[in-house]
């Protein structure tokens, strides 16, 4: 419908949102939805007949007597009032809705009846509705943050549109997005689905120019056909990333009591995701470190031959075994690259050169000869991306000499995907991270993350995505 995907528009765009049951007891999720606006440059409108005013904000008795349209309205009350809310909101012209609070079809039929007449209420006056069950949905690009959940993390801008069922999830989305500085654009917790379910988002982010990746968190739905033709059509412009649950007895039941979905069968969901060109994860932590490979390298080399370069070893076999079981290759390189990576070394007895390309101690001590054996596989048509992993030692040369400016220019020249693993601490960004973040180089802390979110982005650009 067109008018859903307008209403989205309006919602994740606003010019004012109204908090309908804004409160000025710091509890209350009306006080948080408040705070959690701070950031957002446009007009906010607390909605409550038993105020004036709160935090400093002209209080208004009901939607309908804001004094200029209202964009979206934030609903804030319990179960029961919500319905006449959302009538209040269609006889003011309201464009869009998030609605917080839970006890609707999770509870049952009862529930589903009451939910129901919202969808009725909300459709007929074409108010795109976020939830109810959820946290919210916000947008990085203007400062919205619709929820009931002030962030406690900063959020880099960019290209990632987080979409989950779940609004825990959704938290836990949000904060491995902030550690992983990943650019993020909007994101949405659609919990029940009075109206907007995944195929309604996806349609909507298929046209969104800020987003470039969608990454789904789904327990189930009862569009599963809608949403695979959705699937299907935005994945030949645009990656999806999808982690599904509800695929044991336990969870399953779980999904139907938490917001009401039906799970089905994981074996069909699976292959619709992967028949629909989507990319199927297992974790959180794998769905963003696929995301980061995506932002950081965009459409860059469709080969899925992988070269490993390491002064280490053992981590990079780690590195190269994941590869190969998700089913990728990792060919020698030539004969000419291996002699001259074997003359750069000058070991006093023969080391062959394979594949993880193993540079031993000169390759950390002397960046030349890092940089040198980069070029080199680069050059090798066989490698449509390169896995580096480092051990840097926190001096002021990162490790024993990791060139990373000179990767930078490289890459760039190459037009090839290239990932970083730097051996290190979460909590401690290695030097030279940065660097190689900025000039489109994704880093990651280990190399079993690394190589499941690079086989990811590989096997979609095979495949034609």
């Amino acid at each position: 419908m067109a008018w859903k995907t307008e209403s989205l528009r309006r919602l994740f765009n606003p010019q004012s949102v109204a908090v309908i049951g804004a409160s000025d007891k710091p509890q209350k999720l009306g006080s948080l939805a408040l705070k959690a606006l701070t950031g957002f440059s446009g007009d906010v409108l607390p909605v409550n007949p038993n105020h004036s005013s709160i935090e400093g904000l002209r209080c208004f008795p009901t939607v309908q007597e804001a004094p200029l349209p209202v964009d979206l309205a934030v609903i804030a009350l319990q179960a029961p009032q919500v319905l006449g809310a959302i009538q209040d909101c269609v006889h003011a012209g309201v464009k869009s809705a998030i609605i917080f609070s839970a006890g609707f079809r999770e509870l049952g039929p009862e529930g589903e009846a009451v939910q129901e007449e919202v969808k009725r209420a909300a459709d007929e006056g074409h108010i795109a509705v976020i939830g109810p069950n959820c946290l919210g949905a916000g947008n990085i690009n203007i400062g919205l943050n619709a929820t009931f959940f002030p962030h406690p993390v900063e959020l880099r801008r960019g290209e990632v549109s987080l979409v989950s069922q779940s609004g825990g999830v959704a938290g836990v989305m949000i904060y491995a997005a902030s550690d992983a500085g990943l650019g993020i654009a909007k994101f949405a917790s659609i919990g029940n689905r009075v109206n907007i379910d995944f195929h309604d988002m996806l349609r909507f982010l298929s046209q969104d120019d800020e987003t470039g990746v969608i990454c789904l968190f789904v327990e189930g739905t009862e569009y599963g056909r809608l949403m695979y033709e959705e699937m299907a059509r935005v994945t030949s412009r645009k990656p999806v990333i999808v982690y599904k649950v509800g695929k044991t007895p336990a969870s399953r039941r779980a999904a139907k009591s938490h917001t009401g979905s039906l799970a089905g069968l994981h074996e069909l969901y699976s292959a619709a995701v992967k028949q629909a060109g989507a990319v199927e994860v297992e974790s959180v932590a794998e769905m963003i470190d696929s995301a980061k490979v995506f932002e950081y390298t965009g459409s860059r080399s469709p080969s899925e031959g992988v070269a490993i370069l390491t002064h280490t070893l053992g981590p990079a076999l780690i590195a190269a075994q994941i590869l190969e079981e998700q089913g990728l290759s990792l060919p020698l390189p030539s004969e000419k690259t291996a002699l001259a990576i074997e003359e750069m070394l000058s070991m006093p007895v023969h080391v062959p050169i394979s594949n993880p390309v193993d540079l031993l101690a000169q390759g950390w001590a002397d960046p030349r000869i890092f940089a040198g054996a980069f070029k080199l596989i680069l050059q090798e048509e066989q490698y449509g991306a390169v896995m580096t992993v480092f051990s840097p030692n926190y001096q002021e040369e990162i490790g024993g000499g990791m060139p990373v400016h000179e990767m930078v220019e490289m890459t760039r020249q190459s037009g090839k995907t290239v990932v970083a693993v730097l051996n290190s601490p979460e909590l401690r960004a290695p030097p030279g991270k940065a660097v190689l973040e900025d000039g489109g180089i994704p880093v990651f802390s280990s190399p079993e993350r690394a190589a499941r979110a690079l086989a990811n982005v590989l096997h979609r650009r095979a495949t034609g995505g």
